[in-house]
């Protein structure tokens, strides 16, 4: 029977951890992120939408990150050529709403989309970061607060997740 030493199992054990803590590394583009700044803009057929514009869409996301980052970087809603875009600091977070007649029968019926692309200054390249599958949902009447909301954190989750997992 082959007797094991005590320091050669132990760099055994090490060699075996090593791809899952090089799985679990952070990314670079999420880490030391100050501030993620929000864009937003509303995209509606015939134009603007009574129920969604770029403000209340800006505010939603902000409250709905702000709830699930808890602690961690500030979240704000920035306008069109806010200094703080440029900042090496700032997660720059677009979301795009597009909202459509569902089937253009003229019933009222309309499909809402939403989508976000991530952007930082200084990134690899500075282009853009896609991480959130966008998400969709049809209506049959008015935007109710409490489906957007569910939308926006159902495609808002995964950029919390990361930015928890990366200091």
């Amino acid at each position: 029977m082959m007797r094991i030493r005590p320091a050669l199992l132990l760099a055994a054990s090490l060699l075996l951890h090593v791809p899952e803590a090089a799985a679990m590394s952070p990314l670079p583009f999420f880490q030391r992120v100050e501030r993620v700044g929000l864009l937003c803009a509303v995209d509606a057929e015939g134009g603007p939408a009574a129920d969604l514009g770029d403000d209340a869409l800006c505010g939603r996301a902000a409250a709905v990150l702000s709830g699930l980052l808890a602690s961690g970087p500030a979240v704000t809603a920035l306008v069109p050529n806010d200094a703080r875009i440029a900042d090496p600091g700032t997660l720059l977070l677009l979301v795009h709403a597009t909202l459509r007649p569902d089937d253009g029968q003229g019933d009222g019926k309309r499909l809402l989309s939403l989508a976000a692309t991530l952007q930082r200054s200084g990134s690899t390249g500075g282009a853009p970061f896609f991480m959130m599958p966008p998400q969709a949902l049809a209506l049959s009447g008015p935007l109710e607060e409490s489906l957007l909301e569910s939308m926006l954190r159902r495609l808002l989750t995964p950029l919390a997740k990361a930015l928890r997992a990366n200091p």
